[in-house]
């Protein structure tokens, strides 16, 4: 802990020392105008307001913070929001987690396009290298930090991800772009924009393939996306939208204890939505289709005992919500209501029915292949009352009913004052959940025995039905006290926040392996073993804190710093948990000049921890393995210039970087986001280790 402190203020020191100097000339440039859609949220409370009234921590990420970033993915850019882990297991998988106990499983945050769930629900995660839109597509993201079932119902525990694509432009616009680098990769993105009449039309599309880590001549990454939007507007205050997306990816990623998968997953969705000044309805229709391969074998004590099927699936989900910010009947309060339903089903002749195939009774005894269906429902009120110019207080609450937990109340409740203009002080409790995914809850895997396997038949099947998915599980909770700061000073210019956190995190979903031997035969007793995700906890409750500063010095530069400090304690014991990272500190800063030139450097930190489940190459039957995660840092960066041409196009050439540095264990230039190994054959499990990729880039707008 020592050595990260050293470091740290190394960092520090670095960052404070490389401030950019600006002429005084610059400082008379209306900031802000600039810096006005840095100062509202919608996210935080279903409705345009100032950030300072929002009822919860939240940060936004805005067109030039992306524009500026040398990040190539979603997930790099939230690096950037104070207390944010973002976990790059693979090329083809990456997790984001914050303010819990420390997960790779990459579902603890709801993820919302344009109010769309992009979550999998059935699969439990958010497959970010498969949304249907790229960092060109995105205007905007907000990121609630803390918990948002009050507004938003499942799986949003450690917060919510809003993003928010471009608008429809004034007039006809393109875009264009290529890029290629170290580590394999290569990408291409294109963007059309139109308006005829009152009819607004874009379609956007991209290839993006990488090579694994590990070896980059082996593809890690294989991914094209197309997405189209019309837009009519009805009035000056209403308008209706059209969207249509369809994207397919491939490659090796890690996912809930089983090991490294080999998958082909497609998603394509429609979307009908409607906004006016009060009303907000959509609807929108989900097919998810693919085919996973489970790479680990099923051993035990050395002995191969199965081999994991190919899975192939398809799925449907249909989802609908409406809400009404009702008229005033009170000059002081406001009062949202609405709700909504969604049903999923998914369909596999690759796995196997936990309630049928070892059921005598059933007539689908014996018989492989699951058709599996849910359906959940919830409404919410969000209330905010505002007896005195200086005091907001807001009330929530929401019930959802699914076919899997049955029905949860998630309230919340959140007082802002503003004393004095600028300065804004938050207090807030809350209560969230995240719902088991099909996966967790239904899921058993078909297998084949190999020729020298000593166990054969359905007698291991119907053992089978007792792996991986369970029946019985509950929800996982969270309950959460927060307290937040937000000043600003120099006109603006200056924004300080300082959030503070208690959250009670319970019913922790995780798979256990229980295998209880044979006496006679040494082997797994198929009767009394059971390797199942069950929610075995323990209980954990995590103090935490996030400091950030951002510093606009002039319109062309904009600094930022931020600290995040976590303690996990045992509930039950109070005894300290060594298996999250303590600090993550983030300096850096962008910049654009008149003359073309942008850019940006961004240095993160994440203090070491002990990583406990690490997949084990044996498969599902062994225990997970440990490894120490080492101290480490993250430079991302990027430098180009932007050169206007005639006719309103322009061109833009540069580079980007993404750094891995481990400054205390070799090799120094890489390192492990999540814990992982290599087997004897040579193939990785768990995570990649990550090396340094430089990006040349080229595109073009008009």
């Amino acid at each position: 802990m020592k050595r990260f402190a050293h470091l740290s203020i190394f960092l520090l020191i670095f960052g404070g020392g490389a401030m950019p100097a600006f002429g005084q000339e610059e400082e008379d440039l209306e900031v802000e105008m600039f810096f006005s859609e840095e100062e509202t949220v919608t996210s935080a409370a279903r409705h345009l307001q100032e950030i300072g009234m929002s009822p919860s921590a939240i940060t936004v990420i805005t067109r030039e913070d992306i524009e500026a970033s040398g990040a190539t993915t979603i997930p790099d850019l939230l690096r950037m929001v104070p207390g944010m882990e973002v976990i790059t297991v693979s090329p083809n998988f990456t997790a984001i987690t914050s303010r819990l106990y420390w997960t790779n499983d990459n579902n603890v945050y709801l993820v919302l396009i344009d109010g769309r769930e992009a979550n999998i629900e059935l699969l439990g995660e958010t497959p970010w290298e498969l949304l249907p839109i790229s960092i060109e597509d995105v205007e905007r993201i907000e990121v609630i930090r803390g918990p948002g079932s009050a507004l938003y119902g499942p799986n949003a525990v450690a917060g919510v991800v809003s993003i928010i694509t471009r608008s429809m432009p004034e007039k006809t616009s393109a875009w264009i772009g290529l890029a290629g680098g170290e580590a394999g990769s290569a990408s291409v993105g294109a963007r059309a924009s139109t308006l005829v009449g009152d009819w607004g039309f874009s379609i956007s599309g991209g290839f993006d393939r990488a090579g694994t880590y590990t070896n980059h001549r082996v593809m890690g990454k294989e991914v094209w996306k197309l997405r189209s939007v019309a837009e009519y507007n009805l009035s000056d205050s209403q308008r209706i939208l059209f969207d249509g997306a369809i994207s397919e990816g491939s490659g090796p990623f890690t996912s809930g204890g089983m090991g490294t998968l080999d998958a082909t997953v497609g998603v394509s969705a429609l979307r009908l939505a409607y906004e006016s000044e009060s009303i907000r309805g959509r609807i929108y229709w989900i097919y998810n289709w693919g085919s996973i391969r489970l790479e680990a074998p099923l051993e035990y004590l050395g002995i191969r005992l199965a081999n994991f099927v190919p899975i192939d699936f398809s799925g449907h989900t249909l989802d609908g919500e409406i809400q009404w910010t009702l008229p005033k009947i009170w000059e002081p309060l406001l009062i949202i209501v609405g709700g909504g339903a969604r049903t999923s089903w998914l369909a596999s002749n690759e796995l196997l029915d936990g309630e049928t195939y070892a059921d005598p009774s059933s007539s689908r005894f014996h018989e492989p292949g699951i058709d599996h269906f849910e359906a959940r429902a919830g409404a919410f009120i969000h209330s905010e009352l505002a007896p005195v110019d200086w005091v907001t207080i807001t009330g929530g609450l929401r019930f959802d009913y699914n076919t899997i937990t049955e029905e949860f109340l998630s309230p919340r409740l959140a007082v802002v004052f503003q004393p004095v203009k600028g300065q804004f002080l938050r207090l807030g409790v809350a209560r969230a959940f995240r719902m088991p995914a099909f996966f967790e809850s239904t899921a058993h895997p078909l297998v084949e025995f190999p020729d020298d396997s000593p166990i054969t038949g359905t007698d291991f099947l119907e053992f089978m039905t007792k792996v991986v998915g369970n029946s019985e599980l509950d929800n996982e909770k969270l309950l959460s006290l927060e307290a937040g700061y937000l000043g600003r000073f120099l006109d603006g210019r200056l924004a300080v926040n300082l959030d503070l956190y208690c959250n009670f995190q319970t019913g922790l979903i995780s798979i256990k392996q229980n295998i209880v031997a044979d006496e006679l035969l040494g082997l797994p007793d198929l009767d009394e073993s059971q390797v199942a995700f069950g929610n075995f906890g323990p209980d954990f409750y995590i103090l935490g804190s996030e400091l950030s500063i951002r510093f606009n010095l002039t319109k062309s530069i904009s600094l930022l710093a931020s600290w995040t400090h976590r303690e996990v304690f045992l509930y039950e014991t109070g005894q300290a948990d060594d298996t999250s990272p303590k600090n993550l500190i983030t300096l850096g800063g962008r910049f654009r000049t008149d003359g073309g030139l942008l850019g940006s450097l961004y240095v993160f930190t994440r203090s070491e921890f002990q990583d406990r489940a690490v997949e084990n190459p044996r498969g599902l039957l062994e225990t997970e393995l440990q490894q120490h995660m080492e101290n480490v840092v993250l430079i991302l960066g990027k430098f180009g210039w932007k050169i206007p041409l005639p006719r309103d196009f322009d061109l833009e050439i540069g580079l980007k970087l993404f750094m891995p540095i481990s400054p205390f264990k070799a090799p120094h230039f890489r390192y492990r986001e999540k814990g992982g190994l290599l087997s004897a054959s040579g193939e990785n499990f768990g995570g990649e280790e990550l090396p340094r990729v430089v990006t040349i880039y080229l595109q073009g707008s008009i």
